[in-house]
């Protein structure tokens, strides 16, 4: 049977331009016959593994649980180390530990000193061996490249799950019926990703020659769904994706409006309507900034209609404060501190740059995809700016800004933290970006500190957080993937998308 029956035509999305990337996606036919059929492979393959799994012996059972045990507990480090107090060299011999080692590390925390030494030791020795002049198979030594990129627990669950699945495969004593199974299920959200992609294309087409959006404002349909699917990339929450590409696609136009095309004054008047939240006020507003009240309407009229069907309006009430008046209102703030050659200290900067980036919104309509699972209680809890929050958010405006520097500069727009932070503390752009990296790997463990604490919030309500962090690192870690297509971004797409799974 053909399923998804242009998926393997890889070699001509590679050579497409940006501009007919959604025409490739858009053209590519997938019915339900074609899920459904995988759908009942699946579950065949499902009491096969599940037999595998359960016919190890107690003994081999034995060990796992008592591996378990032990890892729960950050003093099984220490048995790695010599007399001296330094890591065993021994350990470098094997490089799949030495990696599961690095791997681990990253779930450390302000406290987890022992963690900070192994790190130092892993990548001392994973570091060397991607030169390729040392001999380990060549699938190990794409893993370790993708790992020191950037670590599993801070990347993409579902491109993490197709690297392990070429890695798996590789391997010599692998397992055909788990591996089969792997394969059907990543074959069946491709089929899925497809699907969304196509209604969010669609989408974004109806909406601009509803709206007659301006001609130059940057389509980001793909960047934008890409964007909501690192975050959760479970099927059944496509319907909180695809809602998510587009708060995406708002924020972005609302962002490129107001930082490139509105005078404060405009930007003042757009707050002005969004405040009222009033459509009859709206002849104020003139080209852009109309376009962007237009298409804030617009997106909210259909979330309205969705969470009205699902009883959740409540939901819509949180959002709309959320996400556009405290947005809107920090970015007419730093629209004016840049207009104005304003430098306000550092701090006081990213007080209002944390809100403004966006993050706040973002993972408040993270929530609206995880059904009945979202409360009161939890939009309350994002509300209440928790320390886990806040650090998610400073780590957005920390990443945002320096990836942008050098155009925000080319564009004259002086409001990054970069410049403030200079300027306070008397030193070069180079030192500005050694201390971020340092406040960012800071912001990581704190991350993991509070993602423990929290244990009074439910598990996928805290899933979304961490979702929202590892979103960062894939748009910002040595590239700004939501901007620049023909770097790392094209390589998720071909990853996830394009790069044939063969069952």
């Amino acid at each position: 049977m053909e399923r998804g029956r242009n998926l393997d035509q890889k070699s001509n999305f590679l050579i497409l331009p940006h501009s007919q990337w959604s025409d490739h996606f858009f053209t590519v036919s997938i019915t339900d016959s074609d899920l459904d059929v995988l759908a009942r492979e699946i579950e065949e393959f499902k009491p096969k593994v599940r037999e595998n799994i359960f016919s190890l012996s107690s003994d081999a059972i034995k060990r796992k649980i008592l591996s378990i045990h032990l890892l729960i507990s950050l003093d099984v480090f220490n048995r790695f180390k010599g007399n001296n107090g330094e890591f065993k060299e021994c350990l470098i011999e094997n490089v799949k530990g030495m990696l599961s080692l690095y791997e681990a590390v990253h779930f450390g925390t302000t406290t987890d000193h022992i963690l900070d030494e192994a790190s130092r030791f892993t990548l001392d020795h994973l570091e060397p061996l991607t030169t390729g002049h040392t001999a380990i198979p060549p699938h190990l030594l794409k893993l370790i490249r993708k790992a020191l990129h950037i670590p599993q627990h801070r990347n993409s669950q579902a491109l993490v799950a197709r690297a392990y699945i070429s890695f798996y495969e590789q391997e010599e004593d692998h397992d055909e019926t788990l591996l089969k199974l792997a394969k059907l299920n990543f074959k069946f959200l491709q089929l899925h990703y497809y699907q969304e992609l196509k209604i969010i294309t669609m989408w974004w087409r109806e909406l601009d020659h509803t709206l007659n959006l301006p001609r130059n404002i940057k389509e980001r349909t793909i960047e934008s769904w890409f964007s909501a699917l690192v975050i959760n990339f479970e099927p059944q929450v496509s319907l909180g994706r695809i809602m998510s590409a587009k708060l995406y696609l708002l924020i972005t136009f609302l962002d490129d409006a107001c930082d490139i095309h509105g005078s404060v004054s405009e930007v003042a008047s757009l707050v002005d309507c969004l405040e009222r939240w009033d459509p009859n006020h709206m002849e104020n507003l003139q080209g852009h900034m109309k376009s962007s009240f237009k298409f804030v309407m617009y997106v909210f009229k259909e979330y309205e209609e969705i969470l009205r069907s699902q009883e959740r309006t409540f939901m819509l009430e949180k959002m709309i404060e959320e996400v556009f008046k405290i947005l809107v209102r920090s970015n007419l703030e730093l629209n004016k501190w840049a207009r104005a050659g304003h430098m306000p200290n550092f701090d006081e900067y990213m007080e209002a740059g944390e809100a403004e980036v966006g993050a706040y919104a973002a993972m408040a309509c993270s929530f609206i995809g995880l059904g009945d699972i979202a409360k009161k209680k939890d939009f309350e809890l994002l509300r209440s700016r928790p320390k886990l929050v806040r650090s998610l958010a400073a780590k957005t405006r920390l990443m945002d800004d320096m990836t942008d520097y050098e155009d925000d500069m080319k564009k004259g727009y002086t409001a990054n933290a970069i410049n403030y932070y200079m300027k306070q503390h008397g030193i070069t752009k180079e030192e500005a970006n050694t201390e971020f990296k340092k406040m960012i790997g800071n912001i990581n463990k704190i991350v993991n500190e509070e993602y423990f604490k929290m244990t009074n919030i439910s598990r996928p309500i805290l899933n979304q957080f961490i979702g929202f962090g590892r979103l960062l690192d894939v748009l910002y870690t040595a590239d700004d993937v939501f901007n620049h297509r023909d770097g790392k971004f094209k390589d998720y797409l071909f990853t996830l998308l394009i790069d044939p799974i063969h069952l």
